[in-house]
């Protein structure tokens, strides 16, 4: 092919955003580096995020304002330059399916604002709350917990430990076609969407002693339909409606319900007032040395410990897959499993990790009292 058929082939490809997350490890030395293909009307750029993983990460704009095809050929050259160097790719997307991604806490500020959490329940208390038309159901998403502040035009996100932490560009992107002044709205990001089920204020009038019927009802009006990243979680209110809803959440292998009640005021932290069915069973682990006996198998994995009464408890291993970076002893991870053995000795059944590090979990909330155990025998079916 000529110089000139190839670049008319290049004219004619699919112009497509992209994103691409790469990691190093060698020795000591554990970095990643993120690189995104994007597009403003018919403008392109390419956008980085490097830096020591768990710490803030670093930025920069490679190219901006130009057309698609400089920005492909800077976006391709840079990860040529990075495989080149050690660089392995974690994750790569194309188009609508570009994960948003969230920061880490700079310097563990906290802003003021106190995360609402959720009391794990079992299955059989939830469907007890169908008929009870003071809860509505929602869907329990598989992501990370985002709350997002707009003030004096500018936004900032608050994680699950109500620290402020940096948000991606393009979630910016999408608020900025939100229809107000200044507003603090909480939900869950999961790759590229941001789902919203609750509004705390809106252009300055503080919502929080509303029922949460109001701050839903609130939330709809201004959020729904703005974006295709924004969505307002869908609700069962009605007795069939939420039977049919928790049938839906099986078939689909969501990872479990909500059940939120509408007459709540708003109240940070565990206040006991709205629930959590969860289908799969996640904990939170400490990552700490494998045992001698395995430390030299040659195994991909990592050792799992948990906090009883001061001291870490060792609760056995788990692989990690080729695909993820092997994280490091003392960062938090989600496991998930089929249930934990009960007794002083007792190990995690089926455990998987599927490359979810916490960063907004606090190392005293990895406790071994969060553990589902297997059910005593003698116990009635």
């Amino acid at each position: 092919m000529s110089t000139k058929e190839a670049a008319k082939a290049l004219q004619e490809c699919v112009k497509e955003t992209e994103t691409i997350e790469l990691y190093f490890q060698q020795g000591s030395s554990d970095k990643v580096y993120h690189l995104q293909l994007e597009s403003t009307e018919e403008q392109w750029s390419v956008n980085a995020q490097w830096g020591r993983r768990g710490s803030a990460l670093q930025s920069d704009a490679k190219v901006s304002s130009v057309a698609y095809e400089e920005a492909k050929r800077v976006y391709d050259r840079i990860i040529r330059e990075k495989t080149g160097k050690g660089y392995r790719i974690a994750q790569a997307t194309t188009s609508g399916d570009t994960p948003i991604s969230v920061g880490l806490p700079a310097v563990k500020e906290h802003s003021g604002h106190a995360p609402e959490l959720l009391t794990p329940i079992e299955e059989p208390e939830a469907l007890q709350l169908v008929q009870d038309a003071s809860w509505w159901f929602q869907q329990k998403f598989d992501g990370r917990r985002l709350a997002v502040q707009k003030m004096d035009g500018q936004y900032s996100g608050i994680n699950k430990l109500g620290q402020l932490i940096p948000i991606d560009s393009r979630l910016t992107k999408c608020l900025e076609s939100v229809q107000a002044q200044g507003f603090l709205v909480d939900g869950e990001i999961t790759d590229s969407r941001f789902h919203l089920w609750d509004l705390l204020d809106i252009n300055g009038t503080d919502l929080r002693i509303q029922p949460y019927e109001i701050r839903y009802a609130r939330l709809g009006l201004v959020f729904r339909g703005v974006d295709e990243a924004l969505r307002v979680c869908d609700t069962a209110m009605t007795p069939k409606a939420k039977r049919a809803f928790a049938k839906a959440m099986h078939e689909s292998r969501a990872e479990g319900f909500v059940c939120k009640n509408r007459n709540a005021a708003y109240a940070g932290g565990r206040a006991g007032q709205h629930f959590k069915c969860k289908f799969v069973t996640t904990s939170s682990f400490i990552v700490g040395p494998k045992p001698a006996a395995k430390a030299a198998d040659g195994h991909r994995s990592i050792g799992l410990y948990l906090l009883e009464e001061n001291r870490q408890r060792f609760m056995g291993t788990v692989g990690v897959p080729e695909r993820y970076a092997i994280p490091h002893d003392g960062q938090i991870v989600e496991i998930r499993y089929l249930y934990c053995h009960p007794g002083a000795d007792g190990k995690l059944i089926q455990a998987k990790y599927f490359g979810k590090i916490r960063d907004d979990v606090a190392r005293g909330d990895c406790s071994v009292s969060q553990l589902k155990l297997k059910a005593d025998e003698s116990d009635p079916t």
